[in-house]
């Protein structure tokens, strides 16, 4: 599976549009890969937590990713 490719049409489909009920921030780029201060989207919860799990699946020797999907759950 491609997980930068849905990784992707998740954070373009977020661009796209305004949530007008709850959201949730996420940054494109992890803060701990040097992401801070850098764009970020509005993801409603659910889309929140598929985004943290797929960054795993395209990083998974990353332990602060693995540590930040954990957390969600």
């Amino acid at each position: 599976m491609n997980y930068q490719k849905h990784y992707n049409k998740l954070i373009n489909r977020a661009r796209s549009r305004i949530l007008d009920y709850y959201c949730e921030s996420h940054h494109i780029v992890p803060v701990c890969m040097g992401g801070k201060g850098t764009e970020e989207v509005l993801l409603t919860p659910e889309e929140h937590y598929v985004a943290h799990q797929l960054l795993v699946k395209m990083y998974p020797n990353n332990s602060r990713l693995i540590y930040a999907a954990n957390m969600m759950s």
